[in-house]
């Protein structure tokens, strides 16, 4: 929260949660600006913090809001006095470690109003909420809690986490081990290990009920193999720790179905061949959304797996 340490000092700093559905028609794009009606909601201003919030109506993930990044208001960048909405920049953008879900934050110890159990009418429906600054803060420590071993980033890493979000929204997948002398790869992974995690529900692909500390968001297309595929959540897999190491080793792989191929390498680690043994026969959801790419699946058969 370094980068809101001013604002956070600021007596007259004010906090949010916003709603933004990060569509054309609203002007909304995500971490870059926000519109809102200025008539109905004239407690904004300048230098206010806020997190996102996407709700039910707009969410991916079975009509269930959640949060998953901050910002600071910026400057008025246009007004619409036919809608009479303003149009703000958003300064210091910040993306969440963890889509934060109702699941966590059912325990979250709300301070600007009491939670009763149910989520209709907790937020207000004109898409602003004003909220407390302990609820601000709590939920930043709450998101980077649930990620304990990811390292800490630089402002200038936590910039490109950002930039990465946006790319991979416009369906570009490129970046470099470099962006201005700083490496990108944690940058990198902040955004993508969750991404992949939210698309799978954070849940392993494989095994039920399985821990979500448990569960790695493992490159189907290896890091260093090409650089066009690092920000593509499709080119990931969410695996057991266990699992993820035996896909990266080559020991199993997936046909276009998503059927497993076991190695027969493999039974030359116990370990790894006991594992593997009873899931010989699985075959792992395919949707047409979120699934991984059949041309990167294909690149693992071929350069990867062990055969």
């Amino acid at each position: 929260m370094y980068q809101y340490n001013k604002q956070l000092n600021n007596s007259e700093t004010n906090y949010f949660i916003v709603d933004s559905s990060s569509s054309a028609e609203h002007n909304d794009v995500d971490f870059k600006f926000y519109s809102y009606q200025n008539k109905s909601n004239k407690q904004i201003t300048t230098g206010d913090l806020f997190i996102y919030r996407r709700s039910g109506s707009a969410s991916e993930w079975g009509n269930e809001f959640y949060l998953y990044g901050a910002g600071e208001f910026g400057e008025v960048a246009g007004e619409d006095p036919e809608t009479g909405s303003n149009l703000v920049t958003i300064k210091n953008p910040y993306l969440f470690s963890h889509h934060l879900m109702k699941q966590n934050l059912r325990t979250f110890d709300w301070k600007f109003r009491k939670f009763k159990g149910k989520w209709s009418n907790f937020f207000n429906m004109n898409g602003i909420t004003q909220i407390s600054k302990a609820d601000f803060v709590g939920l930043l420590e709450r998101q980077k809690n649930m990620v304990p071993d990811e390292p800490e980033l630089s402002p200038e890493e936590e910039s490109i986490a950002v930039k990465c979000y946006q790319a991979e929204k416009m369906e570009s997948y490129f970046i470099n081990d470099e962006v201005k002398g700083i490496s990108t790869f944690n940058a990198v992974n902040k955004f993508f290990s969750d991404k992949v995690k939210f698309n799978n529900h954070y849940k392993s692909v494989l095994v039920a009920n399985q821990d979500e500390s448990e569960l790695i968001a493992t490159r189907i297309v290896p890091w260093d193999d090409d650089k066009n595929t690092r920000l593509d959540a499709r080119n990931g897999i969410c695996l057991s720790k266990l699992f993820s190491e035996a896909f990266t080793k080559g020991y199993f792989t997936f046909t276009d179905q998503g059927h497993i191929i076991v190695s027969d390498t493999a039974s030359s680690n116990p370990e790894i061949n006991q594992l593997l043994d009873k899931y010989k026969s699985r075959k792992i959801y395919m949707n047409k959304e979120y699934s991984p790419n059949k041309n990167y699946l294909r690149y693992h058969r071929e350069h990867i797996f062990k055969q």
